[in-house]
């Protein structure tokens, strides 16, 4: 066993209860989707709080991913990615059957991106991408039950997460 196989499972094990925490979120946000200008104004201050966590959530497990995760298989399946850029670190994760598709994931972190540079004064774009967020949600849901397929089949995990996330 490689050292970094243990950082592995402790890194997926970080990203099964954020991505619960997230699918959470979800579940409660949900019935407030689809925004508009009008009804994200007039949000409770709870659902503004149930948007942050959601938003965080989101946001921590995709970095999660891409950050911890695409590294440690890299190193695992002895690919040296310490050159490589989070774009080409997805492309590999592509290649080596653990992800369908890296253009997918580069979209849910370039929504992740978005929600650091906040602009309170600018209600359309939060609306855009607060409902972007619920799409997105799902699609880093679904890559981590891939990650998990991928892992099961390499014999590191025996059960596959299930997000249980299917609307």
């Amino acid at each position: 066993m490689s050292q970094a196989e243990p950082l592995l499972i402790e890194y997926y094990s970080a990203c099964v209860k954020r991505g619960t925490k997230l699918k959470e979120s979800l579940d409660k946000c949900y019935p407030l989707f689809p925004l508009n200008e009008t009804t994200l104004l007039d949000l409770t201050t709870e659902q503004e709080e149930a948007f942050d966590a959601l938003i965080l959530r989101y946001s921590q497990l995709t970095a999660m991913v891409q950050d911890h995760l695409f590294r440690l298989i890299a190193i695992v399946e002895q690919e040296d990615v310490s050159q490589k850029s989070n774009r080409d670190k997805a492309l590999l994760m592509e290649k080596l059957g653990v992800i369908h598709s890296a253009d997918d994931f580069s979209i849910a972190v370039q929504l992740r991106n978005k929600f650091s540079h906040h602009y309170p004064d600018q209600v359309t774009r939060q609306v855009e991408r607060l409902n972007m967020v619920l799409h997105e949600s799902k699609t880093i849901l679904s890559y981590l039950k891939m990650i998990s397929n991928y892992l099961q089949r390499k014999g590191f995990i025996n059960q596959v997460w299930e997000s249980g996330h299917e609307r």
